[in-house]
């Protein structure tokens, strides 16, 4: 027996889960250990290893694929505990950290700071040379200038060297060349060239993501070797796979080199499987949920297809490299509930995390969450958290609720109620600024409802969209460690190119082309992807002439000729109307470059299916106990389910409870889920 494993690190538990070759699926649910997150990982292996009654090793042995997905590159950003970084840019440039030019939903906010650069002033240093915007050699590299700047940053005792030259994603060798100094001068340093992480126009979003590249890059390193040095120990001998910003996977090695791409991966895995449930049901507009202990993540599926971006935060600091748009909120289990200055209820963003953790858990929290009003409202059961792993304390929970009670002139329950239904609108609400703003209307979308938190609040979330269509995976508690084992291997290449239509030369885009290509096939030759599993997808960013903002189209595959970019301009037509609700076939269009993503596909998921049954649900049925709904105006004495003794076809009618070993699902009155081949609950 063989097993393909995912692992998502989290705020507060990393997930797990593992799948055989039969499609028996095994998860796990552990505490992150913020401090050693390499740890976390290892003690979420454990987990599965007990669960499939195999000792570590064992189990390693037989584990073909594991996919990993890790916040280390985000935490060493937030925290500001990454290596000492100097820059060398371009004589008079070497300040363009200091334009901060960010993302705001409202760029005239004056009361919020600006991010303290990462790179401090003292650190940059321009050195003499010039290219100027046809990627021309205006005045030539001043290597003198160069040595010069590499004793100072030797000097001021650096770790790490970016070099980012204006121009140099057209002509690189300036970088190149001051790569090759640094490694004459300070061997010991490391060194980030901007034109290898980011060729594209803008110098400062081009600066920006290299230092993000070189901040996070020690860290994790240090964070993939501890953990393959660990499995090489314990007998693993499979493919360790990363997941990737763009939704794709890329190889432990690859990672290394570029861990740039890892800066956002747990949260990009999310879509991935709102997609794979999604196609089980013939559904291609998707709106994917993930409520986990701290945060809560949003993301579109439009017509079956990621929304990417190139323009992203990552702790207000600017990141250009492509990554699928996930918008994330401060709404989990274990957000805090508190008061503002007005005296009004509000609940998180700020988080009780996996420690202390919610009051209910008993490991020092005072403070009430979203757990603990779940707890008191009998949403979920003390004895039964982690499928009874985890023993809960109400009455940790009722003490900590009990002080919002107070302030607020409730009762416990109504003050348990009130944290609930506020923590429920600040979701709905963040779901309509994320469709709104994007042009979308959440109404016409199917909401996947991942995460172990997310299940309890789902269909409240849902009824104050007016979604109709709800689907609750199987998987929910593990949903980003599930969406880890249904992606491919994913790499992104560009290429900058300005051109309007009449001047676009064809013979520089073959160029180009061929350079991509050439760099692509070496990355899935060093990945094992056999050739039959290759496939490499094109696109072009295409802009109506003075626009400010590029669309990103495909176009076909093939020879390159003008027929075939005449698909993509209509590609970009189309798209702009989809997007803008105008185009203009006659209006004329600039070119801003070309793209090629490199997929190497994975072997896909079968999963086991469900014994058949009818819709009377009784033979799951555990118990009863008393729980809170806004419909009946208090408590009512509620059927709960088992869901792990479920068969497909049983109809579950509000209301009602089904436990899950990792998370509750909570059908209110009115309300009906149906149970499919897979053990997913959907609304009919």
């Amino acid at each position: 027996m063989t097993f393909r494993i995912g692992i998502d690190t989290g705020g507060t538990f990393t997930d797990s889960i593992s799948v055989d070759e039969k499609g028996n699926l095994v998860a796990t649910k552990t505490l992150t250990v913020p401090k050693n997150l390499a740890q976390g990982t290892i003690n979420a292996i454990d987990a599965l290893a007990r669960q499939n009654n195999l000792t570590r090793k064992q189990f390693l042995g037989k584990v073909e694929t594991m996919v990993h997905g890790t916040t280390q590159g985000t935490n060493v950003i937030i925290t500001r505990s990454g290596p000492k970084l100097g820059i060398i840019a371009s004589e008079g440039h070497a300040d363009v950290l200091q334009l901060r030019r960010v993302i705001r939903d409202n760029i005239y906010d004056w009361r919020r700071a600006f991010p303290e650069p990462l790179v401090p002033r003292y650190l940059r240093v321009g050195v003499k040379e010039r290219v100027n915007s046809q990627g021309q050699v205006v005045r030539s590299l001043d290597e003198a200038s160069v040595h010069r700047a590499v004793a100072y940053l030797k000097e001021m005792n650096v770790d790490s060297i970016v070099v980012a030259l204006l121009w140099s994603f057209l002509y690189p060798e300036h970088e190149r060349r001051i790569g090759e100094i640094i490694k004459m001068d300070f061997p010991t340093a490391h060194v980030t060239l901007s034109h290898k992480i980011l060729p594209a126009i803008g110098e400062y979003e081009r600066t920006s993501t290299a230092v993000i590249n070189a901040y996070t890059a020690p860290s994790t390193a240090a964070y993939i070797h501890t953990l393959t040095d660990f499995l090489t120990k314990e007998g693993f001998r499979g493919q360790f796979l990363f997941m990737q910003n763009n939704g794709g996977v890329e190889t432990a090695e690859i990672g290394t080199e570029n861990p740039a791409t890892l800066a956002t991966s747990g949260p990009a895995a999310g879509p991935p499987a709102a997609l794979a449930v999604g196609k089980l049901h013939g559904l291609r507009n998707l709106l994917s949920i993930d409520m986990g202990g701290t945060s809560f993540d949003i993301a579109i599926i439009d017509k079956g297809k990621f929304i990417t971006k190139t323009e992203s935060l990552i702790a207000d600091h600017r990141f250009s490299l492509p990554i699928i748009d996930v918008d994330s909120i401060g709404a989990g289990g274990g957000s805090i509930a508190w008061f503002d200055a007005t005296h009004t209820l509000r609940v998180g963003p700020k988080s009780a995390g996996a420690d202390p953790g919610p009051a209910c858990y008993g490991l020092g929290g005072e403070d009430a969450t979203v757990t603990d009003a779940d707890v008191i409202l009998g949403y979920i059961s003390p004895d039964f958290f982690l499928g009874g792993e985890m023993k809960l304390r109400k009455d940790l929970a009722e003490q900590a609720v009990k002080k919002i009670a107070d302030q607020l002139g409730m009762s416990l329950v109504e003050a348990a109620a009130a944290i609930y239904k506020v923590s429920n609108s600040v979701m709905a609400d963040a779901v309509s600024h994320t469709f709104t703003k994007r042009g979308y209307d959440p109404r016409v979308f199917a909401l996947v409802a991942g995460g172990a938190a997310g299940p309890t609040c789902a269909l409240k979330i849902a009824q104050e969209l007016y979604i109709s269509k709800v689907i609750i995976p199987k998987f929910a508690p593990i949903y980003c460690a599930f969406g880890m084992l249904d992606v491919d291997l994913i790499h992104d290449f560009q290429r900058f190119y300005h051109a309007d239509k009449n001047s676009l030369n064809l013979n520089e885009v073959k160029r180009l082309y061929k350079e991509m290509e050439a760099e692509a096939l070496r990355v899935l030759e060093r990945e094992g992807i056999p050739k039959k599993d290759r496939l490499l997808e094109r696109t072009m960013r295409i802009k109506y002439w003075g626009q400010f903002r590029d669309v990103e189209v495909s176009w076909p595959s093939g020879p390159i000729t003008h027929a075939n970019l005449s698909v993509g301009m209509t590609n970009f037509h189309r798209r702009h109307k989809d997007l803008y609700g105008s185009s203009d076939k006659d209006y004329p269009l600039e070119f801003m470059g070309f793209g090629l993503r490199a997929i190497g596909r994975m072997p896909k998921l079968r999963l086991k299916k469900l014994d058949k049954g009818n819709k009377n649900p009784q033979r799951a049925q555990k118990g009863e106990r008393n729980a809170f709904f806004e419909e009946s105006r208090g408590f009512i004495r509620t059927k709960i389910f088992d869901g792990d003794k479920l068969l497909s076809g049983n109809v579950l009618e509000g209301p009602c409870i089904v436990e899950e070993r990792m998370t509750n699902i909570v059908i209110p009155p009115k309300c009906k889920l149906r149970v499919d081949q897979h053990g997913n609950y959907v609304t009919d």
